[in-house]
């Protein structure tokens, strides 16, 4: 399926977690911080599109009250994960945020052991390969190659996409066992509510085609001047799900180069690499 119809992007929700509606932080739970929570979702704000913040844009976007955002701010600040503008007093992330990632990153044998051949596919096809994992409702880059340094399909390692509406998320759909993935079509149907119907649809065609051929294409839905195929990887115990995709600027790349050619090396890819896959 060719995927050139768009969907009208709805606004965008709070990204803090309802706690209590996900069983996390009930007033019950003793162990739960939700100051140290609300923090991390401050962090969680500055995404790269976001850019610089102040605290009032902070709050509506994390749904976390201006007093304790002035607070949370002043804090990370003077920890060093943030910094602020002296001109417009807004915040952004400062240096010292790599400081948490970077551990994570550099421990993730899957990375080292995914990049040549992804480098490989990048270079010989003039296309972008990327290796994603899953947070909430977004799929986060840990991996990144590009073959072409002139494509519009260029996001660096960390940055976020869709899962709804990505070939990389819906992949990902597809590895998950039948249960974990109900469980999160409930997730989205909340975060999109009236646009849930036609987007499920759209998974679960994806789903049909790694059934059928092994990988999905998406075409001009997450933008609308690119289009990918994604493959799932799941470990052997069926524990660790990640997905990687290939693909680039329309003008670029065919539907036919990506459906005849990409996709079934894409596949074959991702079945090297999954034999190492949460190990």
């Amino acid at each position: 399926m060719t995927e050139t119809q768009q969907i009208p992007r709805a606004a965008v929700k709070p990204l803090v977690l309802d706690f209590e509606s996900h069983g996390i932080g009930k007033r019950s739970d003793r162990k739960f911080i939700t100051s140290l929570a609300r923090g991390l979702e401050v962090l969680r704000a500055f995404q790269s599109q976001s850019g610089s913040m102040s605290n009032k844009e902070i709050s509506a976007l994390t749904n976390i009250p201006k007093p304790s955002i002035t607070r949370l701010t002043y804090t990370l600040s003077e920890m060093g994960y943030l910094q602020q503008n002296k001109t417009d007093g807004k915040y952004e992330l400062s240096a010292g945020i790599l400081s948490l990632g970077y551990p994570l990153l550099s421990g993730l044998r899957i990375r080292h052991l995914a990049h040549d051949h992804m480098a490989e596919l990048a270079n010989s096809a003039g296309c972008t390969v990327a290796l994603a994992s899953r947070d909430r409702m977004s799929m986060v880059y840990v991996d990144e190659s590009c073959g072409n340094s002139s494509t519009s399909l260029r996001l660096d390692i960390g940055a976020r996409i869709e899962i709804a509406r990505s070939s990389i998320g819906r992949a990902w759909l597809a590895g998950l066992a039948e249960d974990e993935r109900q469980e999160m079509y409930l997730q989205l149907e909340s975060a999109y509510i009236d646009e849930w119907p036609e987007l499920k649809t759209r998974a679960d065609d994806a789903m049909d085609q790694i059934k059928e051929r092994g990988f999905c294409l998406v075409d001009g839905e997450w933008r609308k001047d690119t289009r990918t195929v994604s493959v799932p990887l799941v470990s052997e115990d069926g524990k660790t799900v990640m997905a990687i995709n290939c693909g680039g600027p329309t003008f670029a790349l065919s539907v036919e180069t990506l459906e005849n050619e990409l996709g079934p090396r894409l596949r074959h890819i991702g079945e090297k690499i999954s034999l190492f896959l949460g190990k």
